[in-house]
């Protein structure tokens, strides 16, 4: 795939620093080893009212360092040629995703992932505890992955948190938009990984960026809940872009 073009109704943010052609994996390391995730299997009983039990099964489950983590909707509106209501993503790589490859999935896929478009998130910390701390998480995400300062200092809280992976995984993601000016960006301070490093945004008006998540060009679903909810709350219009046909 060639280098990734602004989409109709986006311009980009700033671009990749390296672009991403492909994986070499030096080593396997032991699944049971440090990380930020922690993967636990039990055997185990349904306990019942009335006292009656289930039979044994087996179950596997997936935690997080700091159990959640936390979505950001960067937010400006662009006043001309008319007043848009624009959203700030990541575009980015993720190995795990790049290795889809080498698995027997169930549809045929085109893209080889190495990019993806992606929500500026991050997880929580093991002390960031209550709305404030989620807040403050927030805020420093934004900075560290963006380099966008937001006008003010208390987040617009989008609603619950929800699971991404019930199944599998104890997170749950909350949901946070900051309106930024993306005249006073700054370098992102980043974390100091090599994705994080390599990765870039663009920024997209929202009818734009709900219409890429319904044919498949933007695959996270936290840009899809966090940009409705978003809309929703400032009365802004979901119908202003008519989906592609196929």
């Amino acid at each position: 795939m060639g280098k990734p073009a602004p989409q109709a109704g986006g311009a980009r943010m700033r671009s990749h620093r390296r672009r991403v052609r492909g994986l070499r994996l030096l080593r396997r390391l032991p699944s049971s080893g440090p990380g930020f995730l922690t993967l636990e299997r039990f055997v185990a009983r349904n306990l019942y009212a009335g006292g009656g039990v289930s039979r044994p099964y087996r179950f596997e489950v997936v935690h997080r360092r700091g159990v959640d983590a936390v979505a950001i909707v960067p937010f400006y509106f662009q006043r001309r040629p008319r007043r848009r209501l624009m959203v700030v993503i990541k575009m980015g790589f993720r190995p795990g995703l790049y290795l889809r490859s080498r698995l027997p999935r169930p549809l045929r896929e085109r893209r080889s992932y190495d990019f993806v478009r992606e929500a500026v998130a991050g997880s929580l910390e093991p002390g960031d505890r209550g709305m404030r701390g989620i807040d403050a998480r927030a805020r420093a995400e934004l900075l560290e992955e963006t380099g966008l300062v937001p006008r003010h200092t208390r987040p617009i809280r989008l609603g619950a948190g929800f699971f991404p992976s019930h199944g599998q995984s104890t997170e749950k993601v909350h949901l946070r938009a900051f309106e930024v000016d993306p005249g006073r960006a700054v370098p992102p301070s980043s974390d100091g990984s090599v994705n994080e490093e390599d990765s870039g945004t663009i920024a997209l008006e929202v009818g734009a960026a709900l219409e890429m998540c319904q044919r498949g060009a933007i695959e996270d679903p936290k840009i899809e809940i966090g940009v409705t909810r978003l809309c929703r709350l400032l009365g802004y219009p979901l119908s202003r872009r008519r989906p592609r046909r196929r």
